[in-house]
């Protein structure tokens, strides 16, 4: 085998133990943006090209899926549609009204970690709903939305939407410091991936303060099959914040686009 479109929810990391049984491979094509599944200096080591999404990015910015997720979850983190919808399951009926009354969107700060293709989109959309948006990126200068300092988004804003690539600059970089600045009932939304938060200082947070809404599409440890194990899904059975299980991309329409732009990858790799 030479060439490897892999699927980017296996549940190891492709590494040199890997690599070692496949000693023809010379390409890694993975339909997905993040490439945290594989171990890309374990690759290098061994003369073995890794392209991603980023790679194709006409094709990528046709994708919308995990944008579209990702509001979604913003507007749950307002509203407790998953609250909501428990209740009529469980036979009741506004008995939790208290518990359902949630915010308006309109005229509330979102504050975007990363301004890239996803965090554009929220930016674009939250604006058209009436929300001021701010963000924080420092390798975009964005002409029509405010950069400011992320120590003033989680300080500041109503909803802080995390959007940014997983790298070694970000990497746990979200930590108590930063989660000890948010505001008053705010929300934070994470669909990127589950390490860039500091796991261990987001449970501190929840479990000192009960007004800050969490809705988090991705945990730590899911390319090692870890994530079932995360202390964070106590908290999502006790209904106090909203887990979903990694699926703000998985959509018929996505992932043909998706699967798509790998064979893009693997046509113009072969005919360079």
């Amino acid at each position: 085998m030479k060439a490897w479109i892999v699927n980017p929810g296996q549940k190891y990391v492709i590494d040199k133990d890997i690599i070692k049984l496949f000693p023809n491979l010379e390409l890694i094509i993975t339909p997905s943006t993040g490439k945290n599944h594989i171990n890309e200096q374990d690759c290098k080591s061994h003369g073995i090209a890794v392209h991603g999404l980023l790679d194709v990015r006409e094709t990528l910015d046709t994708i919308t899926a995990s944008s579209e997720f990702t509001f979604l979850l913003i507007l749950n983190a307002l509203r407790r549609l998953d609250l909501a919808v428990d209740g009529v399951t469980e036979n009741r009926w506004r008995d939790n009204e208290e518990n359902l009354r949630g915010h308006e969107l309109c005229k509330k700060s979102v504050g975007i970690i990363g301004l890239g293709r996803i965090g554009s989109n929220i930016a674009k959309w939250s604006n058209a709903f009436g929300a001021n948006v701010y963000y924080f990126d420092p390798y975009v200068n964005s002409d029509r939305y405010t950069s400011l300092s992320i120590e003033y988004i989680f300080s500041q804003s109503d909803i802080i939407c995390i959007s940014c690539l997983l790298t070694d600059e970000t990497k746990g970089f979200i930590d108590k410091k930063l989660l000890s600045m948010i505001k008053h009932n705010a929300s934070i939304v994470n669909t990127s991936r589950g390490e860039i938060i500091n796991e261990d200082d987001l449970i501190d947070i929840i479990n000192e303060r009960d007004d800050i809404n969490i809705c988090l599409d991705v945990l730590s440890g899911e390319v090692t099959n870890s994530q079932l194990s995360s202390p964070l899904l106590d908290f999502h059975r006790k209904g106090r914040i909203t887990i979903t299980p990694h699926i703000a991309g998985a959509t018929y329409d996505s992932q043909i686009k998706a699967a798509k732009g790998a064979l893009e990858l693997l046509k113009h790799h072969y005919n360079k």
